[in-house]
């Protein structure tokens, strides 16, 4: 059985991650909420050996005015969407086998541009050009792959679909006229992870209704 590494693990997606795929990987669950691991500090990540994978889940949702933005903001942002993925991927690099699969999450907004979203469009940017540079210089023994996501209904975006209105305006938006749900990401992260994805490696994967793409 595979041994996945989950690097912020409270997050919905990964609590549907291991429900559903519990039976095929064994998930080493890390997440500050229940224990003292620290993203920011190397110190507390707990030794592992024999991984074949890793999915970094920690992310922002920081929609602001761009004048409404002061350093500490963008720097809060760049820590848990960048900083704590750089330390994750330094501390366990050693103990991936042959054949590991990492996979990353970016956002819409790395790419498509979209009002008050220049903390996290900078991050999130910052993590697909990572994902893929690690990709050309870890190949072949590890594979590394980014899913680019809309807007996802989860507890971290519950505030922007708070009531039906907003969920029927930004479901209008996408092509395929809905929010995106929280098992249209897992399944795609358990995709990265398995064999069938094999020969695919520094790709960014737009989950995303079509938005991005289609008009």
């Amino acid at each position: 059985m595979k041994k996945i590494i989950l690097i912020g693990s409270n997050s919905d997606i990964s609590k549907s991650l291991v429900f559903e795929n519990s039976s095929e990987y064994e998930f080493i669950q890390l997440s500050s909420s229940t224990s003292s691991f620290n993203i920011l500090d190397k110190n507390t990540f707990p030794k592992q050996e024999n991984l074949d994978g890793l999915v970094y889940f920690p992310g922002t949702i920081n929609l602001k005015p761009f004048s409404s933005l002061n350093e500490k903001n963008f720097q809060k942002d760049y820590e848990i969407n960048v900083l704590g993925l750089v330390n994750s991927l330094q501390f366990y690099q050693k103990s991936l086998n042959t054949n590991s699969s990492i996979v990353t999450i970016s956002s819409i907004a790395a790419s498509f541009g979209m009002p008050f979203h220049t903390s996290i469009s900078m991050c999130k940017s910052s993590v697909e050009a990572l994902t893929k540079s690690l990709a050309a210089e870890w190949a072949p023994k590890i594979r590394l792959n980014c899913i680019a996501p809309s807007l996802i209904s989860t507890k971290m975006s519950e505030r922007l679909i708070n009531s039906e209105l907003k969920k029927e305006k930004i479901s209008q938006k996408h092509p395929l006229k809905r929010l995106g749900e929280i098992s249209d990401i897992s399944n795609m992260i358990s995709f990265l992870l398995s064999e069938k994805a094999k020969w695919i490696t520094g790709q960014i994967i737009r989950v995303d209704g079509g938005l991005s793409n289609i008009r």
